[in-house]
């Protein structure tokens, strides 16, 4: 138990920034998809769980791919 404690703490150096980095992307992606009308699929909840759920790749798919706006035009 000691010994898996020593690895753990000698991982934190590269866990924190990691952890900061989810954070930062997560708030970012659902800050900017509260304050969209229309994003890819239109449907807000799936992008949300998407972002919340699929860790750091989460919101860079929805930066990338989820904040296009409608084929047709309409906003």
């Amino acid at each position: 138990m000691e010994q898996e404690l020593d690895i753990l703490l000698g991982m934190l150096p590269f866990l924190i920034p990691l952890i900061i980095l989810q954070l930062a992307l997560m708030i970012v992606a659902i800050i900017d998809l509260v304050r969209r009308e229309h994003v890819t699929g239109n449907n807000k909840v799936v992008w949300i769980i998407v972002i919340v759920l699929v860790n750091i790749i989460g919101p860079i798919i929805y930066l990338v791919a989820g904040r296009k706006e409608s084929i047709d035009g309409s906003h």
